[in-house]
């Protein structure tokens, strides 16, 4: 690992605690669907929608909602969003402990990058209201690429980094895009995928301070 010079973090799941704000913002969307007469019996639980983190915005609602005119799937994605953001901002959000004290660590050491299967304005706002703009040389997310699989983008941003490359994430999107570029991956069990999501990550840690330990 003494190669390692730039490392990719995944936001949602990785150094982000998305929960706090995606379960009551995702709640009222799936209010706003079922005064429509969809996803009535749609039971909103925090075990239900982590599936759904990680994935690009539309996805939830391509599939609980996909009898759904597009017109209302886009109406609820986008207040799903902005309830997000509004909680973001109201300090309803937060980052996994010690996210940030690891982040300056590595700064020091390392080139940062995000990538992130969010919404450009999401992630812009997510690292201004977590002050953790500073540490990162550039922050992707998906919808700049209109939203195409995570191991595409990578293959067309890791060019413009210094190599070695490893990247950090929870879900299989974030090992499978490391495996298909050739390069090392850290898997997240904390996170909000399945433990086989990391099976083909080279290490795995349960919490974001344990990446000092290996890198």
């Amino acid at each position: 690992m003494n190669n390692i010079k730039s490392i990719i973090f995944d936001f949602d799941g990785t150094l982000h605690d998305t929960m706090e704000i995606y379960y009551p913002a995702f709640k009222k969307g799936i209010n706003h669907l079922k005064k429509h007469g969809i996803a009535e019996e749609y039971e909103v639980t925090r075990e239900n929608i982590s599936t759904f983190l990680g994935e690009k915005p539309s996805y939830a609602y391509d599939l609980i909602a996909k009898d759904a005119p597009d017109e209302l799937k886009l109406e609820t994605q986008k207040l799903v969003g902005f309830e997000m953001e509004k909680y973001m901002e109201d300090g309803t959000g937060r980052l996994y402990p010690n996210t940030v004290e690891v982040l300056d660590k590595l700064c020091k050491k390392y080139d940062l990058y995000i990538l992130s299967n969010a919404r450009d304005i999401y992630l812009d706002k997510a690292l201004k209201v977590y002050k953790i703009e500073k540490y990162f040389r550039r922050a992707y997310a998906a919808e700049s690429f209109d939203y195409i699989p995570k191991d595409k983008i990578l293959e067309k941003i890791i060019p413009n980094m210094e190599p070695d490359v490893i990247f950090v994430g929870d879900r299989f999107h974030d090992i499978n895009a490391a495996v298909s570029n050739n390069i090392k991956s850290i898997f997240c069990t904390y996170g909000f995928g399945k433990i086989h999501e990391g099976d083909k990550a080279n290490y795995k840690i349960d919490s974001i301070e344990e990446i000092l330990k290996i890198l």
